[in-house]
């Protein structure tokens, strides 16, 4: 019984789907089309729909005016994690850790370049530790440099102090 009322059902839905287009004219001298029937009203023959395929358009060739108009890369977040501003390190028989944190994640062609009071300090990655960092007073900045040498992103500059015990002046 289930499988002749589901036959019922679909062959109740299949004329709408085959359904032509019917005009015929009110009293008012309107034109109407419908593709339901109504008294008086003639079935039309429409013409196939126009059809068109798009051709395939290749992507306009990246030159060097549209590369200068497109804006630069740039970092969300380049920051020292160690040392922070003003920190001060206790006999560390001269030796600093250094870590910087990078959002997102380093370029490829893009390095990290350190330098302590000015001078280039060598550097792998996004943390290394100093040495020969003695008392006094020290200043440390980084920069994301690209494949050309430019600066893409900075940190710093951060000051942090390194003290020592002495005999003259004991804790």
């Amino acid at each position: 019984m289930t499988r002749n009322a589901f036959f019922i059902a679909l062959a109740l839905l299949v004329p709408p789907a085959i359904a032509g287009t019917y005009k015929w004219v009110d009293k008012d001298g309107t034109v109407h089309y419908s593709d339901t029937p109504v008294k008086g009203a003639e079935e039309v023959d429409l013409p196939e729909p126009m059809m068109f395929d798009a051709p395939e358009v290749e992507p306009p060739a990246m030159t060097a005016e549209t590369e200068a108009r497109e804006e630069p890369f740039a970092y969300a977040a380049f920051a020292f994690i160690s040392p922070k501003q003003d920190q001060v390190f206790w006999n560390t028989a001269g030796t600093i850790p250094v870590q910087l944190d990078l959002e997102p994640r380093l370029r490829p062609g893009h390095t990290v370049q350190l330098y302590l009071n000015g001078e280039p300090v060598a550097m792998s990655g996004l943390g290394t530790t100093l040495t020969g960092v003695h008392r006094g007073s020290w200043n440390v900045r980084a920069a994301v440099v690209d494949q050309d040498g430019k600066e893409i992103a900075t940190a710093g500059p951060v000051t942090f102090h390194v003290k020592q015990h002495s005999i003259a002046n004991p804790r």
